[in-house]
């Protein structure tokens, strides 16, 4: 997203900025009228971040076996809760290690699913770089012990504790098989702190023309005719609730604004953004959702606030041309 961010900023006259920058950060603070709910991110008061693991090794799947009262001796992939002051992947290599006894290195985040707009799961891809398999003489209040299971056995003979990371064990075995080597399937979160939950779009147009591609991405501005004033990508800043909204609903609306009536396609995550810390300052996420549109770019300042901006830089271009072509986002599931 940085790259993108650089060549926009440097089209449109303004400078250069971290990434994440690419939302009105007076969003962040607003607090609408009639709002219920605070805005600002809270970890285990207004939200909560799970995080899983998929590792293959030798075409088996690395499980655990839980150790606490209500579900004890079932099934499960390492998972566990992001604690305060801790990054994703902090808090994914220590779950990893605490219930299976080896040391795991991320390598990317393949799905995000999700219920409501306060509960966040992280499932990583990586790999095991050392650490010994948790045995039932080693077993402690994290889990009875680990082992390694083909999908076929985790999929009709293990007693799972619960179905739901059957998708996400899917999920993996396909990156592991096709997107591993692929550069442009990586993702791993930006180290940019945020008070708040910010869902943004990349919201793209591809056409292509005697052999030549062009690619344009709809941006944001805040008046029709100040010119000082800097693009943004559409976004809307989260309130928290479990059932009433969600990330896909939050999408939809994005695109409705700009054009209640346009085709479009969900492509899922290409950037997360998060640091954890310090705690109650920095709990919350940025999340970049890929959305492709269909028609004509039209020229000019479209309902008074959106353009579209073409994009020059043939490598940023190519990146995500193939970034839809091999499905290489982070997928979005909701419950």
């Amino acid at each position: 997203m940085g790259e993108l961010e650089d060549e926009i900023w440097s089209k449109t006259g303004g400078q250069s900025e971290p990434s994440g920058s690419f939302y009105d950060k007076k969003d962040a603070t607003h607090e609408s009228p009639g709002a219920q709910r605070p805005r600002t991110a809270v970890l285990g008061h207004t939200v909560s971040y799970i995080v899983s693991a998929v590792v293959l090794r030798e075409g088996r799947v690395l499980m655990m076996r839980e150790a606490k009262k209500s579900c004890r001796g079932t099934w499960y992939l390492p998972t566990g809760r992001v604690e305060k002051n801790e990054s994703l992947e902090e808090a994914v290599v220590r779950e990893v290690l605490e219930e299976t006894g080896l040391a795991f290195q991320p390598i990317s985040i393949i799905c995000v699913d999700s219920q409501g707009t306060s509960w966040f799961r992280f499932t990583f891809v990586g790999l095991i770089t050392g650490g010994k398999l948790k045995s039932l003489k080693e077993q402690d209040k994290e889990s009875m012990e680990a082992g390694w299971f083909t999908s076929q056995e985790i999929f009709t003979s293990l007693l799972l504790r619960a179905r739901d990371i059957c998708p996400l064990i899917t999920a993996g075995l396909k990156w592991y098989e096709s997107k591993q080597d692929n550069p442009v399937c990586r993702l791993l979160p930006a180290k940019n702190p945020h008070s708040c939950i910010i869902l943004r779009l990349l919201v793209v147009k591809r056409l292509e023309a005697d052999d030549k591609r062009s690619l344009f991405c709809l941006l944001l501005h805040k008046t029709a005719t100040d010119n000082n004033s800097h693009p943004c990508f559409p976004h809307k800043v989260m309130n928290f609730c479990t059932y009433e909204s969600n990330v896909s609903g939050a999408v939809e609306g994005l695109i409705r604004d700009f054009d209640s009536h346009i085709q479009y396609r969900t492509h899922g995550y290409i950037n997360i953004e998060h640091t954890g810390k310090p705690h109650g300052a920095a709990d919350g996420l940025c999340l970049t959702f890929l959305v492709e549109v269909f028609g004509p770019a039209e020229e000019g300042i479209i309902k008074g606030k959106y353009s579209w901006f073409k994009l020059d830089e043939k490598p940023l271009v190519s990146k995500i041309w193939d970034l839809i072509d091999v499905k290489g986002c982070s997928e979005l599931v909701e419950y």
